[in-house]
């Protein structure tokens, strides 16, 4: 059985993107509509709160020279949590203003792999983008819904990405050296599953960790697309997981209030907390953004 613990009852509309910050020793993660960042320290339980402003947060990465870049829905921003300070940096869809960015990774070479949607209607007007080091911006392909999902294997061989609403999982041929992705294919069709899949998160033995948004539920992919392992969770909106603590041992895992009913909140007070799970495999150390 899967030791399974709200530590956090942050109450997040739409919790994403736990990070482990090995120099700090902290959980980072954020509310997407009620933009901020959070800090929680598992040797105290401390719990902070950072607000980043904007109307909406996309996802986050924690920076090599310190701070963050914070994927907004204006535009990529700095941040610095502990003094406050937002300046933004560029937005690479300045000219779609019904567009938001989403979700986003750095790969091992200080990257930001990075979706965008259309934030008013539910159609594929997304794009996915590369974010250099210089940031320089590239776009590698278009036509996406709720871009999910990003995540990369340990032999830095293979990028993985989902579109929540297509229930779709695909796999790409990564090209680290060059920074391309190429050879788009199906990894998982989750059209039979309960939920649709969300954000991802890759352990140590290559194996993806995906949260089924509605799903009650994370399931754990090998790298060949058959599924490993399912755990089932007690809130409905499962958004995101990653490995922490000094060891990586320890799996964080956000979720979300947004889209239940009030009978449904009221049946799960946890609902947008965040949750540690105890699944007996390790992550992998997170990139930083080398900009």
């Amino acid at each position: 059985m899967t030791q399974i613990e709200c530590v956090v009852k942050s109450g997040d509309q739409v919790g994403e993107v736990p990070v482990w910050c090995d120099r700090t020793n902290l959980l980072w993660w954020m509310d997407v509509r009620r933009p901020r960042v959070q800090s929680f320290d598992p040797a105290t339980g401390e719990h902070k709160v950072y607000l980043t402003g904007g109307r909406a947060l996309g996802s986050y990465a924690l920076r090599e020279s310190g701070g963050m870049i914070l994927a907004q829905d204006d535009g990529l921003y700095a941040f610095d949590p502990g003094g406050g300070e937002r300046e933004k940096i560029f937005h690479p869809e300045e000219d779609l203003p019904d567009n938001r960015l989403n979700d986003g990774r750095c790969d091992r070479r200080g990257r930001f792999w990075l979706g965008s949607m259309n934030d008013k209607v539910r159609q594929d007007d997304g794009n996915f983008w590369r974010i250099g080091t210089d940031f320089s911006a590239k776009k590698f392909f278009d036509g996406i819904n709720i871009p999910n999902g990003v995540c990369f294997s340990p032999d830095d061989k293979t990028m993985y990405f989902a579109d929540t609403p297509k229930r779709m999982m695909w796999a790409f041929d990564f090209d680290i050296d060059d920074g391309v992705i190429s050879n788009r294919r199906v990894f998982a069709d989750l059209t039979a599953n309960p939920g649709r899949p969300d954000g991802s998160t890759v352990d140590a033995e290559g194996f993806i960790w995906n949260c089924e948004f509605a799903g009650k539920r994370i399931v754990r992919y090998a790298p060949d697309g058959t599924v490993d392992r399912v755990v089932e969770m007690p809130v409905t909106n499962i958004t995101c997981a990653g490995f922490a603590g000094p060891g990586r041992d320890v799996l964080y895992v956000t979720t979300a209030w947004q889209g239940l009913s009030e009978e449904q909140r009221a049946a799960e007070p946890d609902a947008g907390g965040l949750f540690r799970l105890d699944v007996g495999v390790k992550g992998l150390p997170e990139p930083r953004f080398q900009g």
